[in-house]
């Protein structure tokens, strides 16, 4: 992977949306799989009798179609089993390129397949089969879900329960007191609420600034805002590429205007000029949005896209800020800055 670094990313870049930037990150973070999962399995005592599980089957995602992809399948086949790998239908061209050189590298072909298609028809057939002994999947809480209720009808080969190992999407939030440097806090936010066009599992989703602050913090986001330049991400001075596809901007398209229509503050800004008014129209693109809410109500679910929901709160009422956070569900990163 290390050697076919340019051949790797150019293909995050085309097939998934990836600024090159992002790829390197990628392809460094499938390699740094394949390294921690190997030093776990040399750190297990051959004293451990630890059998296999059998078959398993591994669904990644398109948001990271190489390094989860790569670090499911490795955790897999190290602790004995065979793998049967689902990449998610957006990005099948990276998965492919992913286990040919697992398989150039010596993993047989007997031991790893690789299963295109849709999640609804293959994932859903693989999922229900009595031969997958385990499952590994990354994406969505509502798929989740269905896998859970599907595996729960069977038991494994030894007579115990068909493993499931989930990661899912959650409402992240970072809190700012008033104490907390400006400067830095915007840095962080930008980073993370539009970095990879706010694709990433641990992105933030809801700021919470204290409202001593608030004024100051909405105005320096908004000129950050400013300066990041939408569009093609093979252009290297592209800060935010595409979205997946068209119907993850619908569905980002439509949250949006159901807060606009709400009344709510939203500033959609970027680095605006004549190419980036072009790019909008010609492809999955979604400009930084940043939200004023009231409150947490009216976030019911993850918005996976560049949308960061702001809210305030008053000096005095942060264990009630943090049990709202905690009401609304998972959340797989959590932010603070303070000076305190």
């Amino acid at each position: 992977m290390q050697s076919r670094m340019q051949e790797l990313m150019v293909l995050l870049n085309r097939e998934s949306g990836k600024t090159y930037s992002n790829g390197i990150a990628e392809v460094r973070e499938a390699i740094d799989f394949l390294k921690y999962y190997s030093a776990q399995t040399q750190a297990i005592s051959n004293d451990e009798k630890l059998q296999a599980l059998g078959t398993v089957l591994c669904i990644s995602p398109w948001n990271f179609p190489l390094a989860i992809f790569t670090g499911q399948i490795s955790a897999a086949l190290l602790a004995g089993n065979t793998v049967i790998a689902k990449p998610a239908e957006q990005t099948p061209l990276i998965a492919s390129v992913a286990v040919k050189i697992m398989h150039e590298a010596g993993v047989p072909k007997s031991v790893l397949q690789l299963l295109p298609g849709r999640g609804e028809t293959v994932g859903a057939a693989l999922s229900q089969d009595k031969r997958i002994q385990g499952v590994m999947f990354t994406g969505s809480t509502a798929v989740a879900k269905i896998l859970q209720k599907t595996l729960a009808d069977r038991l494994g080969s030894e007579g115990r329960p068909i493993p499931l190992i989930a990661e899912t999407g959650g409402q992240n939030a970072m809190i700012v007191d008033s104490s907390a440097l400006t400067e830095q806090v915007i840095l962080d936010v930008v980073n993370s609420a539009y970095d990879s066009a706010g694709q990433r599992c641990s992105a933030l989703r809801i700021l919470c600034v204290q409202e001593d602050s608030a004024a100051t913090v909405i105005k320096m986001l908004k000129g950050a805002m400013q300066q990041l330049i939408v569009g093609n991400p093979a252009i290297l001075k592209t800060d935010i590429g595409p979205v997946i596809d068209i119907e993850a901007k619908q569905t980002i398209d439509t949250h949006i205007q159901k807060m606009k229509s709400k009344g709510y503050p939203v500033h959609q800004l970027m680095f605006n000029d004549a190419v980036s008014q072009q790019t909008l129209a010609q492809g999955t693109f979604v400009p930084p949005t940043a939200i004023e809410l009231p409150n947490l109500d009216d976030l019911e679910r993850e918005v996976f896209g560049p949308v960061l929901h702001i809210i305030t709160y008053k000096y005095g009422e942060l264990e009630q800020l943090i049990d709202r956070i905690n009401a609304k569900g998972y959340g797989l990163t959590m932010g603070l800055h303070t000076r305190i």
